[in-house]
């Protein structure tokens, strides 16, 4: 049996979320502008549910972003890193192309075993939104659960968010060999 992960933690409401969200663009714009030559990559998880943040979701993010930092390699700088019970977030900066950093980050979501749980959007002045995968002609991400399109099973709630967790559940006990 798997051990529900999601039995802890804060339950954040949409208002919570939604005051998350205006907070990161704020953040976003004020680092394109003290560092407006370099490229921003915004690091978090996606959660289902209303436990976006806890002991274990730390530590899922915390291996998951030590290994995205190998893979992008030293020309990173982090900016800022929050612990909050809307989830676990790091800026950094770099001063390789958005384009390049895009690239890079849809290699670490496709083929890390954590990277499927991270949304990694990567901004530059040039371009003050998210580059999306389709801006550069890359596949949509697939989802966690089915490998259709993730936006399309999100939309239509094709998967309830207990089959969700318990796939997250599962992830964190084989990332960490936790026995059943």
């Amino acid at each position: 049996m798997v051990k529900n992960i999601f039995t802890s933690g804060l339950e954040q409401s949409i208002t919570d979320i939604l005051a998350s969200r205006d907070r990161r663009v704020a953040i976003q714009h004020q680092i394109l502008q003290t560092y407006p030559h370099q490229t921003l990559v915004d690091i978090k998880l996606n959660i289902p549910g209303p436990i976006k943040n806890n002991s274990a979701l730390h530590k899922l993010f915390t291996a998951g972003y030590q290994r995205l930092e190998k893979f992008l390699g030293t020309d990173i700088k982090v900016i800022l890193e929050d612990n909050l019970p809307t989830g676990n977030e790091v800026f950094l900066i770099c001063s390789q192309s958005a384009e390049v950093i895009k690239r890079q980050t849809v290699v670490f979501e496709e083929r890390d075993p954590l990277g499927r749980l991270f949304d990694l959007d990567v901004l530059s002045t040039t371009n003050l939104r998210a580059i999306s995968r389709s801006d550069l002609d890359l596949p949509m991400r697939k989802c966690f659960l089915c490998q259709r399109p993730a936006k399309e099973c999100a939309r239509s709630r094709r998967h309830s968010v207990s089959e969700l967790q318990n796939a997250i559940s599962r992830l964190y006990q084989q990332e960490f060999q936790i026995k059943e």
